[in-house]
């Protein structure tokens, strides 16, 4: 199954804070609100698109995100 980016759900990297700029696309299939609190919780990892077209596998970092500004740590695979 491939995943898609059209909801344009973007997150914050845990490592370019305080000065965050989002730019990593979240997965439609966690970009709902029920869905990301859901892997927020769980601390599953989320294959996101960088702005550069690759990917990488990211977990919401639960202590510093909210819906509206997600901040994203990276998962070393």
């Amino acid at each position: 199954m491939a995943e898609t980016y059209s909801l344009a759900l973007l997150g914050a990297k845990a490592d370019s804070l305080p000065f965050a700029v989002s730019n990593v696309k979240v997965p439609d299939s966690s970009a709902s609100a029920g869905s990301f609190a859901r892997a927020a919780q769980l601390g599953t990892p989320m294959l996101c698109l960088h702005p550069d077209g690759s990917l990488g596998y990211y977990v919401v970092d639960a202590e510093r995100s909210t819906f509206a500004n997600p901040v994203l740590r990276r998962v070393h695979r």
